[in-house]
């Protein structure tokens, strides 16, 4: 992890944990609505952690636009190349993923990436129904 982000880490984090721990005190409760799961509850750790996790959303773009704005200055034409990047992701539209990606090997990682992430969701899914 890049040492800029390590305070929006820090507060997602935080906000992850705080909400784990409003719902083990039972401040917070899980719900499905169709597929979604919702947390929802009263309770100081449940609005701390909600908020760490909002704040930390802005943190993440301000810490990563910085160092590119400091290394636009620093950019010399001299030492421009043409480096060939790979891209690619997983967008999930309920329970179904769309894969994309710039070449076959890149496309082939967020197939698999997909589909853990999928399964973790099924599991996610069955276990807060048998609760």
């Amino acid at each position: 992890m890049d040492k800029r982000n390590i305070i929006p880490a820090a507060f997602l984090l935080s906000g992850i944990l705080l909400i784990i721990l409003s719902l083990i005190e039972g401040e917070a409760k899980i719900a499905l609505f169709f597929i979604i799961p919702i947390i929802y509850g009263t309770g100081l750790y449940l609005g701390l952690g909600i908020l760490l996790i909002f704040v930390s959303i802005p943190l993440f773009f301000f810490f990563s636009g910085y160092h590119r704005m400091r290394d636009k200055k620093e950019f010399t034409r001299g030492e421009q190349t043409q480096k060939e990047s790979s891209y690619g992701g997983v967008i999930f539209i309920g329970p179904i993923p769309i894969i994309f990606g710039k070449d076959k090997t890149v496309a082939k990682k967020m197939m698999y990436l997909g589909l853990l992430i999928a399964l973790i969701l099924a599991a996610v899914y069955v276990a807060v129904i048998l609760i």
